[in-house]
């Protein structure tokens, strides 16, 4: 008769774990949806925490018996643009395509507004669209970001030479990163406060960046550490699957 399987034994088994395989285990909870998200206080709590609402003397909190030492302040995460490498297509540059993403559009009266220090409640969604190598014209690839009510941005990343389909949705996606960080912290949010769905056009990429596969090309390794580096910043994310004919 098999043993049953316990917490402890369970405990046992990842505690044998090496530090990067327990990254990974992480990684694949968060992926697939077993490692719930923390519940910040502000969400236990939001009416009576958010003065600002206009409903703190509807619920009086009272004061506390005892001072409260103060939190330390979450230094924000310094984006510094990636190292260039000999042996690599860089990024030429980028442009801006349909109407600009800072548009604010109607949204739903049942969408509250962040809270200070907080990224919005829904998802900040990225969506990567693949290697464009048309004749005649320099090699580019695209990202998508749709940041909870405002207008979809869509931004095409050129590239000075010539990338396989892998090195221009690794440059993509770290270009997109980046800029979803840079505008949390210039509105003053904390990124491990936000969700990201990625939308994913290359099967290979996503299994690389949850570690269900190592990363085929060893010239990727640096772009594979870097935007791991930066997914860690994040509260919450997860990779998806998209469609796309790069292939």
């Amino acid at each position: 008769m098999p043993t049953p399987v316990t917490i402890e034994i369970i405990v046992e088994q990842i505690r044998q774990l090496s530090p990067a395989q327990r990254r990974i285990l992480l990684r694949r909870l968060a992926v697939s949806g077993l490692l719930p998200r923390e519940e910040s206080v502000s969400d236990r709590r939001r009416l009576s925490v958010a003065p600002a609402l206009g409903v703190a003397a509807m619920q009086p909190v009272s004061p506390p018996s005892t001072a409260l030492t103060p939190a330390p302040t979450r230094a924000p995460l310094r984006v510094t643009p990636p190292p260039a490498s000999d042996d690599q297509p860089a990024i030429r540059g980028h442009v801006v395509l349909g109407a600009p993403g800072g548009e604010a559009v109607e949204s739903s009266p049942h969408q509250m507004a962040p809270l200070p220090g907080q990224a919005p409640e829904e998802a900040i969604v990225i969506t990567l669209r693949g290697l464009a190598l048309p004749d005649g014209e320099v090699a580019s690839a695209e990202y998508n970001i749709r940041w909870p009510g405002f207008a979809p941005r869509t931004v095409q990343v050129r590239f000075a030479g010539q990338p396989t389909p892998m090195q221009a949705l690794y440059d993509t996606l770290d270009k997109a990163l980046r800029a979803v960080i840079s505008r949390l912290e210039d509105n003053q949010a904390d990124p491990a406060t936000a969700h990201l769905e990625i939308y994913c056009p290359s099967d290979q990429l996503i299994d690389e960046l949850i570690g269900e596969i190592p990363v085929a090309d060893a010239r990727l390794q640096t772009r594979h550490d870097r935007i791991s580096a930066l997914l860690d910043s994040v509260g919450e994310w997860r990779l998806l699957r998209a469609g796309d004919s790069y292939r």
